[in-house]
């Protein structure tokens, strides 16, 4: 397939075709008004001649004999009788030839008469000099007659031809000058955008943190410099956060992973002094902290990528928390408290709402040391949901990172009771798409954490 030409040479093209188009134009005007002006100022030349001469004529003895008329610029003059069989007198340049045209009626002409050639072998030679003719009638000595007048030699068509040569001549060169001037007028606009192209190819192979120059000013220019950098910043921090979501994941499948093949492998080592339920229960654990960690990071990499489509239904967040505590009592020997439960219905995602509720809470059961507090209720027109724990509690100035991926209150990162640090990061995703928030509060004792999604179905926001 042909490569397309460059923005330059396509505009390049177009304004040297658009220009071409213009003088096209511009020359068959000029040249049809040159030739019209020509023509206007031969007829009146002519006309002023047959006056000119009708007054000789008729005021002195011309047409006695025949005269030979003096020259009148491109004009001559054929005087006949009314017979048209004799020359009574005739300028210079025709004075050897016989009667040239004869007269017909013509009333569009100012004299009602028009000339018509007489073709013979005698004429036809002479008559191709001639154009532009008028014809009137005259009074000689000898009676009327009629004097026609011819533009002779073809001046005109020498003058439009001298000035059609000049335009074929020029026209190409001004279309080559201008083609130029244009290939170098766009090359010099767009010397910036070419910059900021190879700026950019080089930050792109090097280092996303370096910037495109702005130059000031709010042009186009100036404009794309600015969205330039703005997408830099983006692919830059989203590197970043790539990197570390890479880093962090790669950590967390090492651990569960580490954990599975030093068991097998010292079990392996002593057969018969392995205890096997304990080997079985670490691979069951760490399996299903496995799947854990795979089922975070997979619903997170489809809601990057904008494949998770939330759902809209009427769900009782009241049922789902009383779930909740009867999981959390089968399970565990925490005391659940549910007595802030209270009828709470909303409009959004069933199954969502239910793995942000769990997440919550399995994030309490980590650090709760005897008992967690659920309530939910409405405020204003938003629905709340409270999960609170008797723990050692948070710093709440600080906890805005816990909601960040793979961020834990400890430091030490103890995979037993930090979870995978992706609970928190769903959440946020989950109440965002649900338009609400979720923030740790402060309370005097333990860890309170409260989610808020919208209730009116109107305001929800659709995935």
């Amino acid at each position: 397939m042909a490569r397309r030409l460059s923005i330059r040479a396509r505009l390049t093209l177009s304004f040297v075709l658009a220009i071409a188009v213009i003088l096209g134009f511009a020359a068959v005007a000029l040249i049809n008004l040159v030739h019209r002006s020509q023509e206007t100022q031969a007829t009146n030349q002519i006309e002023s001649a047959i006056v000119q001469y009708q007054a000789r004529f008729s005021t002195s003895d011309f047409g006695r004999h025949f005269t030979i008329l003096p020259p009148s610029d491109d004009v001559v003059i054929q005087v006949t009788n009314q017979s048209m069989t004799r020359v009574i007198a005739a300028s210079a340049a025709i004075a050897q030839e016989p009667v040239l045209a004869r007269p017909i009626r013509d009333f569009a002409a100012p004299s009602g008469y028009a000339p018509v050639f007489v073709h013979s072998a005698l004429t036809n030679a002479t008559i191709k000099e001639l154009s532009l003719g008028r014809v009137d009638t005259i009074q000689t000595v000898r009676g009327p007659g009629y004097i026609f007048g011819f533009i002779y030699g073809g001046a005109i068509g020498h003058s439009v031809g001298v000035l059609i040569f000049s335009v074929l001549v020029s026209f190409p060169l001004i279309l080559l000058m201008s083609g130029g001037l244009i290939w170098l007028g766009i090359g010099l606009a767009l010397a910036p955008v070419e910059s900021i192209r190879r700026r950019v190819d080089a930050i792109a192979a090097v280092d996303l943190t370096q910037r495109v120059p702005i130059t000031g000013g709010d042009d186009e220019i100036a404009r794309m410099a600015r969205t330039v950098n703005a997408m830099l910043e983006r692919l830059d921090a989203a590197s970043q956060f790539q990197q570390e979501f890479v880093s962090n994941a790669s950590h967390e499948l090492r651990s569960p992973l580490t954990t599975l093949l030093a068991t097998t492998e010292r079990a392996l080592a002593d057969p018969e002094g392995t205890n096997w339920p304990e080997v079985a229960d670490v691979i069951v654990r760490e399996g299903r902290r496995l799947d854990a960690i795979i089922d975070d990071l997979f619903w997170l990499a489809r809601h990057d990528e904008h494949h998770v489509k939330t759902q809209h239904a009427e769900v009782d967040l009241d049922d789902l928390l009383y779930e909740e505590a009867s999981r959390v009592r089968s399970m565990s020997g925490l005391a659940v408290d549910t007595t802030g439960v209270t009828p709470t219905r909303v409009l959004g995602d069933p199954a969502m709402l239910k793995r942000m509720i769990r997440n919550v809470v399995d994030n309490a059961m980590r650090y709760a040391k005897g008992e967690l507090r659920l309530a939910c209720g409405y405020e204003d027109d938003q629905a709340f949901v409270r999960v609170a724990d008797d723990g050692e509690g948070i710093n709440v100035a600080e906890s805005a990172r816990l909601f960040e991926r793979f961020a834990r209150a400890d430091s030490a990162r103890s995979r037993f009771s930090g979870g995978t640090g992706l609970g928190l990061a769903i959440v946020t995703e989950i109440v965002l798409r649900h338009g609400g928030s979720a923030r740790f509060v402060e309370v005097d004792h333990g860890t309170l954490l409260e989610l808020r999604v919208r209730r009116d179905p109107a305001s929800a926001p659709q995935g």
